[in-house]
């Protein structure tokens, strides 16, 4: 391969890395900053009395493509899953919402440990959106989706970063 196709090749390279980081980076930002503030206004909502209906774990095979750095040997991940009923002003609601932000355990004992505060039958405190009292939550507060605009925040920067190098250098082989 000649010099100059291996520098086009790498042109090409550097656009479709910083490119592909930026879009990403864009989407998670996006995506958790979502998350984020839904998850802060939950902090505002009013209670109302609320039945658990339905609790459950459910377990899925987690495969590499997702970026979550696994801390154990483990490939699974465990979610409780419920359904709740509330009524408001007169109105009956069901939800499914355990709070915003991530709700995955990596183990089956974390998840069995929450699931136990949401048992099937046991009286709960509902949290609803006054506005929208259909959106409900079980536990107030973010979770963790900072953490998703944090890495959305670093990939966009890392993909600015090279998309920006791609810029300068494209400008110095000009001159």
């Amino acid at each position: 391969m000649n010099r100059h196709s291996s520098g086009q090749l790498q042109t090409v390279v550097g656009w479709i890395f910083g490119g592909s980081f930026t879009l990403l980076g864009l989407l998670f930002v996006i995506i958790g900053g979502f998350e984020y503030r839904q998850g802060l206004k939950t902090n505002d909502w009013p209670a109302a009395a609320g039945r658990i209906v339905e609790s459950k774990i459910v377990e899925r095979k987690v495969d590499g493509s997702s970026g979550r750095r696994r801390t154990r040997s483990s490939d699974r991940d465990y979610t409780v899953d419920v359904r709740y009923s509330y009524e408001v002003e007169g109105q009956k609601f069901e939800g499914d919402r355990l709070r915003y932000g991530n709700e995955s355990h990596d183990s089956r004992a974390s998840a069995m440990e929450e699931q136990s505060l949401f048992a099937s039958g046991k009286e709960v405190q509902v949290y609803y959106d006054p506005k929208t009292p259909s959106q409900s939550v079980l536990i107030k507060g973010i979770g963790l989706s900072w953490l998703g605009m944090a890495l959305g925040l670093m990939a966009l920067v890392i993909g600015l970063v090279v998309m920006f190098h791609m810029v300068r250098s494209r400008a110095a082989r000009i001159k």
